[in-house]
């Protein structure tokens, strides 16, 4: 069944925040591919659309001194033509590689796939992983909030009435970094993650320096950084017997939904550690 909805498109990013500060049932839309198929499912009360894809302030993939600025409009299909995120963030250019298809891509924004929160959202692991910081404008001040804290439930994110979501923050890492993002689904094409996995390798070739990073998605409420698994693999020369180690802790610590629509419990922790040691080798830390 389609609802009816008022709608407006603000010119720029403070008409669209005045807009949701004097109308309590106005809810933002920007590419529409999660907001759209939940309003029709559910008699909720937002009833005005407004629209921020005029908005300026919210486009844009560039590099600043500290970090790279992604706006929040910007779409999935730009981050997979985006080269600089190709080189230095490969793990969110993976995601954008496997996230729906074509169509969506080109509709869907980062900026929505984070303030959606759903706990396999393809973006989510990689920004965890890279330590991302996300920007929200309100109507008197402008805040940034690490992902880790943004992110506070399957659905619940940070976000205060009037605020948007403006940009986010990857920061820019003075080593050498690899990155890779896996995930496994039910069909092999259009689907949602039944499971996702980021790991992130700072300073790759130098196992005493070298920094591990986990990031593993579905199988808790939100996206989250592995920190027992991180410990283990960190610091050190990589053999079978610590492979081994890190993927029993990494298969004990999750705790998947058995509820999930997509993979029940004992699957995802037979694949976890599977994924894990699988994109180890193909950043050729361990053979």
């Amino acid at each position: 069944m389609f609802r009816r909805f008022e709608y407006v498109s603000p010119l720029n990013l403070q008409e669209a925040i005045q807009t949701l500060t004097k109308h309590e049932q106005a809810v933002v839309f920007a590419g529409g591919t999660d907001l759209l198929p939940g309003l029709r499912l559910k008699s909720g009360s937002k009833k005005l659309l407004v629209d921020i894809k005029r908005c300026p302030e919210l486009k844009g993939v560039r590099e600043e001194q500290d970090h790279l600025s992604i706006g929040a409009l910007t779409t999935i299909r730009e981050i997979q033509q985006n080269q600089l995120i190709k080189e230095k963030y490969r793990a969110l250019w993976d995601a954008a590689n496997v996230f729906g298809c074509l169509e969506i891509r080109n509709r869907a924004t980062v900026g929505g796939n984070i303030v959606h929160a759903s706990p396999g959202a393809e973006s989510g692991t990689p920004l965890f992983a890279f330590e991302a910081e996300v920007e929200i404008t309100g109507l008197q001040e402008r805040r940034v909030v690490p992902i880790r804290e943004f992110w506070l439930d399957a659905g619940k994110v940070d976000l205060g009435s009037g605020e948007i979501v403006s940009r986010i923050l990857l920061p820019k890492h003075e080593r050498e970094v690899d990155s890779r993002y896996a995930r496994v689904s039910r069909v092999k094409g259009m689907d949602l993650a039944a499971l996702g996995i980021t790991v992130v390798v700072i300073d790759p070739g130098s196992p005493d320096t070298r920094e591990i990073r986990v990031a593993l998605s579905a199988v808790e409420r939100t996206p989250y950084r592995n920190s027992e698994a991180e410990a283990i693999l960190s610091h050190r020369e990589l053999d079978d017997s610590i492979i081994a180690f890190a993927k029993e802790r990494l298969i004990a610590s999750i705790h998947p939904r058995e509820t999930s629509l997509r993979a029940g419990p004992e699957y995802k922790r037979a694949m976890v550690g599977n994924l894990l040691e699988r994109l180890l080798k193909e950043m050729g830390v361990y053979r």
